[in-house]
């Protein structure tokens, strides 16, 4: 199962043609050349794949910042549909 940060980066050079040298995790949205248009497809694509929505996610937010959000994001789903969970 591919990594968070791979998905991001597979989403974006699929789709926006990127070159994945410069898809880093330090990388902003903004330093990719993408625009808030793009940022919301790429979301889209990014939840149809995982189940995890990403709304709002600001231009400046690294490559490192997503995948983390998305590591969390994860990780408190599996944390909230686990069997004998307290939550």
């Amino acid at each position: 199962m591919p990594t968070s940060a791979e998905l991001i980066t597979s989403t974006l050079t699929e789709t926006f043609d990127l070159d994945p040298a410069e898809v880093t995790p330090e990388s902003t949205f903004e330093d990719l050349g993408l625009d808030s248009l793009a940022l919301v497809e790429m979301g889209l694509m990014l939840q149809e794949r995982t189940g995890i929505s990403l709304d709002d996610v600001p231009l400046r937010t690294t490559i490192g910042e997503l995948a983390a959000l998305m590591d969390s994001s994860t990780a408190d789903k599996a944390l909230t549909t686990a069997p004998n969970s307290s939550r």
